[in-house]
């Protein structure tokens, strides 16, 4: 399959990942690193700040919006 880039704007987080609770950047690395792991995902970074996540996958878009809302990040 073809492999694809996506920037999806990230508009809410349920923070369950973060365990500092206050460190943007600490649970956008996390989460960036369990959604890398993630069947079908090449590669994944999370970034709460600026409210994206960019992932490469074979993936459609809305099987990555699901993987992201089942990690507790809502996308656009």
């Amino acid at each position: 399959m073809e492999q694809r880039e996506y920037v999806i704007p990230v508009t809410y987080v349920k923070c369950a990942f973060c365990t500092a609770k206050n460190h943007c950047a600490a649970c956008g690395g996390e989460l960036s690193e369990a959604l890398a792991a993630r069947k079908g995902v090449d590669s994944a970074a999370v970034d709460l700040l600026a409210h994206t996540a960019r992932i490469t996958s074979p993936m459609e878009r809305e099987d990555i919006e699901d993987l992201l809302e089942g990690m507790g990040l809502m996308a656009d």
